[in-house]
Parts: C-alpha cells; structure tokens; sequence
C-alpha cells in the first residue's frame, strides 16, 4: 500500500465515521481595532468589514496623501482597500415655507487606503500576536518547497491563507503565527496545491474546464484535492501527527457536505492531488 493510499483511507475513514470536528484556521491573529493611523479614528460600520475581508494583520492604514505626508511610499504592486465616509450638512426648506427648520441630509464619499504592510518608510507600532510559537524551520519540508518546479512567490503577512491566480501568488500569516510548525507547512502545502491547477504547471483548471466559484462543486473538489495533497506530501516526509489528520479530515468534511453525495468523488480527487503532490516533491508525474 503507497503512502497516498495510506493517507486517503486514514481521511475516509474519519469521514465514514462521521466525527464533528470543526476547522478552524490555526494561526492567531492581533487584537486590535482597525484604525486609520495618522487621525487615530477607529473604522467602524461597514468600514470594519471592508478592512477586515483585506486579510491584513496589521490595524493600521493611511490613504496615498497621508502616506506621502508622514514620508513613505506605497510598495510597487499593492492594491488599495475602499473605505467610506459618511458624513451629514443642514439644508434649508425653502423661503416660501412657513417654518424654516434646517434638514440633516447625509452624504459620503469613497477614499482608498492602504495597509501598514503595504507601506515602506514609516515606522508603524509593532502589535505582538496574541500567540507566537518559537518557529523552528523543518529541513524535509524547506528542501520540498526550494525544489518545487516554477515555485510561486510566498508572501508571509496578513490572517488569510490563500493562492491568487491572477498573479500566481501565495500568501499565508507568518510561521511564528501558527500553533505549530506542522500547522504551517500543512496550509503553505496546500495552498501549494491549488497552485499546481495554473497553466504553468499542471493546467488542471482548464483541463477540467471550470473556474472554481465559491461554494459549487468543483470549488469543493479542489480544496478537497489540495488538502489531501498536502497531507500526501507530509507523510511522505515523516509528519502525520493525529492533530494535523483530524483538522485535514474535519476540513475535507466540511466541503465534501456542500456535494451531492458522489461517490467518485474522493477516488478521483485522491488521484488529482498525487499529481498535484507528486509535482511539489518534483517527481515524474505518473497518477492517471
């Protein structure tokens, strides 16, 4: 029995037994009111949210002006976040009414910041996380990711984890940040994986034809195919602690309920995330 069929009947059979096991994502993030720095205003109402979906762990953001001001510059490429502020003025009723009482009228505007760890030049205060492991690199798994064939760039920032297409880009909170160095290298792995679908490598979004929309079934497959694949690549280097089998289980659950009870469904995503894990480890591709 290969080590891949080892570890897919180790996940089906948390599976089949139907465990609640809840994923949750396992870095800790800052506690901190997002804000912008140079006003110290607290963002609030729907500004929260707009700055918090940004993934960034830092709370602090200036607009392009306000940069420039405080003497720093925006980093080449990075993208700003809209903000809105709203704001009231008094309106007068007309001259021929009978009481003139003044009318509160609102009224907003669009403005765009950016984040401290898109800025250079300005020495922003450092927030410590809530958790911060000593983070020492694992050399199987470094020598893994330093061979991979046409490797994306690895940004470590922010509280989201995530591969961009668009830029063929990974992103992922920093290693000190997860609650172990087994945590990390499973979310850098699959998120690996996903990039392993681009048509640099193994092309396997155009192959299958589909553009991965949240929540439809072939979103679901491939997450399920990048969370195996990364549980492929760290058994295959000695990493198969119970913890890091039971949030992989609980995770492939988690999408394998949003389908529609294939029973296909884990055979043909095992086989797609042995290519996929087998291109990260830069070996001859065989699986069919």
């Amino acid at each position: 029995m290969s080590v891949y069929d080892v570890v897919t009947e180790r996940i089906i059979d948390y599976i089949e037994k139907n465990a609640v096991l809840p994923w949750t994502k396992p870095w800790a993030t800052v506690n901190a009111v997002n804000q912008n720095f140079k006003s110290k205003a607290p963002y609030n109402g729907i500004n929260v949210l707009l700055t918090g979906m940004s993934g960034f762990s830092s709370p602090y953001w200036l607009t392009f002006k306000q940069t420039k001001e405080l003497g720093g510059t925006i980093i080449k490429g990075e993208k700003a976040t809209p903000v809105v502020f709203w704001s009231t003025f008094e309106k007068k009723q007309d001259e021929e009414a009978e009481e003139e009482k003044p009318k509160a009228r609102g009224f907003h505007r669009m403005y765009f910041v950016f984040n401290a760890e898109q800025i250079e030049g300005i020495d922003f205060p450092t927030l410590q996380s809530p958790r911060s492991i000593e983070f020492n690199p694992l050399e199987q798994a470094e020598n893994i990711i330093a061979n991979m064939p046409k490797c994306p760039p690895v940004k470590h920032r922010g509280q989201k984890a995530f591969y961009t297409p668009a830029s063929d880009s990974i992103t992922v909170p920093k290693p000190e940040h997860f609650e172990s160095g087994e945590q990390y290298y499973s979310t850098l792995f699959h998120e690996l994986a996903h990039s392993t679908g681009h048509p640099s490598r193994l092309n396997r979004f155009a192959i299958e034809g589909t553009n991965h929309r949240f929540g439809s079934k072939s979103y679901s497959k491939e997450e399920l195919v990048a969370e195996m694949s990364s549980a492929f690549i760290l058994n295959s280097i000695g990493i198969n602690t119970e913890k890091s089998d039971r949030n992989s289980a609980a995770y492939i659950k988690s999408w394998l309920t949003a389908l529609m009870n294939d029973p296909k469904l884990v055979v043909t995503a095992a086989s797609k995330a042995a290519k996929a894990a087998d291109y990260i480890m830069n070996k001859e591709v065989k699986h069919v």
